[in-house]
């Protein structure tokens, strides 16, 4: 295997392992969490500072028992890997952690931005974090919007297939092919819906494709052209939407792929001359089929975790008195920059 093939594998698996890990504490799962780590590991996380085992028995024992605590999202970007050697790196990654919080009686949503400085050792072909350190940067907190939302929401964990090792370099390529591939069509979608462009939302998912979607359970195809914000027969009065895609995990069988992703949506409407600014932290259930030459969804289930409502507040350009007229703004169909400043063709 050459250096530059053994590298890029050895990223994705990285990656993989930190998503693993975060779907391990939004699960609120410490058996899972541990299964992450070398034995033994230290992790020093807030006020603790222990081994990756006592972490867990800390979790198990005092968060995951508080009423307190409710659901939770971990959001995992930003991945930078630098290798020691071929069995050892050094890794940053970016994260932004949700927190339902009920403090006497009142629903709080929490954010938190921050960093995990982790160290990733290969034992027996696979890698584990042999220790990890988390930097807390920023935070916030608002009273929920939606305070009736269950203080204990738990995310079913998947059943999980561990790939058998590959015999050639040919088989690795392949297999990253197929998840870049995969990868790149979740993006397209959220661009789909971004810049309103139906004829590229239904090029992501085969013409039979299903999706259970905020109450509606029936093909891909009547959603998009017909229920959904960018349906030309839409009357929402949506003036952005903006969907981050994180945390991409790829199953694959055969032919066959399931996949799960976050996303953090942002919605901008203008109700009875009110603007509200949503956002929805969730994640996407796919089901990937390789049919005709191509990766497509062949089924979608959407997941609601968490969700808040705002009032408008000032941009960043009014803050710092920049000139909004220099700025490039995005747009819903072909006036949006991604069209002159790319050349990108829609549909």
């Amino acid at each position: 295997m050459t250096v530059a093939v053994r590298d890029l594998v050895a990223r994705k698996q990285i990656e993989e392992l930190l998503i693993r890990r975060g779907r391990g504490a939004d699960a609120k799962d410490p058996d899972a969490i541990v299964t992450a780590h070398v034995p033994g590991s230290r992790d020093t996380h807030g006020i603790f500072d222990g081994t990756i085992e006592q972490f867990a028995e800390f979790l198990r024992t005092h968060n995951y028992q508080d009423d307190r605590y409710g659901s939770q999202r971990h959001t995992i970007g930003n991945v930078l890997v630098e290798f020691e050697s071929p069995d050892t790196a050094r890794v940053e990654s970016y994260h932004l952690a949700y927190h339902r919080l009920v403090l006497d009686g009142v629903g709080h949503d929490v954010q938190i931005g921050g960093r995990y400085l982790d160290v990733c050792t290969r034992q027996s072909g696979q890698w584990l974090i042999d220790s990890r350190a988390v930097v807390y940067d920023w935070s916030r907190s608002d009273p929920a919007t939606d305070p009736d939302r269950s203080r204990k929401v738990r995310m079913t964990r998947p059943e999980e297939s561990t790939p058998a090792p590959a015999a050639a370099d040919s088989a690795i390529v392949a297999e990253l092919l197929a998840k870049q591939q995969i990868t790149e069509v979740l993006y397209r979608r959220a661009r789909a819906g971004d810049r309103r462009d139906v004829e590229l939302a239904l090029s992501c998912y085969h013409p039979d494709a299903t999706e259970n979607h905020e109450g509606f359970d029936g093909t891909a195809a009547e959603f998009i052209q017909n229920v959904s914000m960018i349906s030309p027969n839409s009357k929402a009065p949506v003036h952005a939407l903006w969907h981050f895609i994180s945390n991409v995990l790829i199953d694959l069988r055969g032919d066959e792929a399931d996949v799960e992703s976050y996303h953090i949506a942002v919605v901008i409407r203008h109700d009875d001359g009110v603007e509200t600014e949503s956002r929805i932290g969730g994640r996407y259930l796919d089901r990937f089929a390789y049919r005709d030459g191509r990766w497509a969804i062949a089924h979608r289930d959407v997941v609601f975790d968490w969700s808040r409502v705002d009032p408008p507040s000032k941009p960043y350009w009014d803050l710092v008195g920049l000139d909004e007229s220099a700025l490039l703004r995005g747009a819903f169909g072909p006036d949006d920059p991604l069209y002159s400043q790319l050349g990108i063709a829609r549909g």
